[in-house]
């Protein structure tokens, strides 16, 4: 499977680092959304949505996706999505239910 035709035609700009033809759409998901949500246009994001669905691109913002987004475009997404925003922040480390000492 390859990117869909949207996104290829924005490769230069979207993909300026890498080979678009060496992007996986599958294993370079996160990669693929983090570049076409910061630096796509409006067609590209489009073709986004369409490809990955609203739930993943949902996915990749509680899967710490926000660290790999510009800060400026995080809130749009956040609320383009439905997003809370704790959904949105990265977190350093998972929460703990009791200090290690009491396990």
């Amino acid at each position: 499977m390859s990117l869909p035709e949207e996104i290829l035609a924005e490769s230069t700009v979207l993909f300026h680092d890498v080979r678009p033809e060496d992007v996986d759409p599958e294993t370079h998901a996160a990669f693929v959304i983090a570049r076409v949500l910061d630096r796509g246009t409006v067609r590209s994001v489009g073709a986004l949505l369409r490809h990955y669905g609203r739930d993943r691109i949902r996915g990749f913002f509680r899967e710490g996706g926000a660290a790999r987004v510009s800060r400026r475009t995080v809130p749009l997404w956040a609320a383009f999505l439905d997003l809370a925003p704790d959904e949105c922040t990265p977190r350093s480390s998972p929460p703990r239910s009791a200090p290690s000492w009491m396990g």
